[in-house]
């Protein structure tokens, strides 16, 4: 049997705090967009779809043994949440996101492993550049977005540091209420800790 899977970085608690905060305020001002539940925000390394159980095994595998490879910090991969932004645009967003001016060179470095490991499992390759960025909000289908720009304004996100310390591979079950996820791996970012 499939399972709908995605490759993911979670914030940590500190920044997961400061994001929910800047998304509670966005939930008062803006109506028209489905505001996502803080322990869902994340960065998608990889949407990867219904995978069958063997290629995710393949994708682990390789993940494991191509990590090291990568040479992180011990600490993890620090950077510092800075720009929000929508796709395509704010003007006629779908998505609005929060982000990075400057994307973090070793999360770019780890997306380029994870493609090359998942095409090696059969997994078919994004056409799209990758930009990292955390999707706090989905605007509902005929949403009125006109005051989101000023609600983004109004809100204010203040720069805010960020730690990634797992990567993980999870599995999402749609259910009518939203997508259920649930961590299947984790590949640890600071040995030792």
């Amino acid at each position: 049997m499939s399972i709908r899977s995605f490759i993911a970085l979670y914030p940590d608690p500190a920044a997961r705090e400061e994001i929910a905060r800047f998304a509670a305020c966005l939930r008062l001002r803006e109506r028209g967009v489905r505001w996502e539940q803080p322990d869902k925000i994340h960065i998608t390394v990889k949407f990867l779809g219904d995978m069958e159980p063997d290629a995710l095994d393949a994708i682990a595998e390789g993940l494991r043994t191509g990590l090291p490879s990568l040479a992180l910090p011990q600490d993890g991969i620090h950077s510092r949440i800075d720009i929000t932004g929508g796709f395509p645009n704010l003007r006629r967003p779908r998505i609005v996101w929060l982000g990075f001016s400057a994307p973090p060179a070793e999360v770019v470095a780890m997306q380029k492993l994870v493609e090359d490991v998942c095409a090696e499992a059969g997994a078919e390759r994004e056409r799209k550049a990758f930009t990292p960025h955390f999707t706090i909000g989905r605007v509902r289908q005929g949403a009125d977005t006109a005051g989101l720009e000023n609600a983004l304004q109004a809100c204010s996100f203040q720069p805010s540091p960020v730690r990634f310390t797992r990567l993980r591979i999870m599995e999402s079950t749609l259910t009518p209420q939203g997508a259920i996820h649930k961590e299947r791996i984790h590949f640890s970012l600071t040995p030792g800790e």
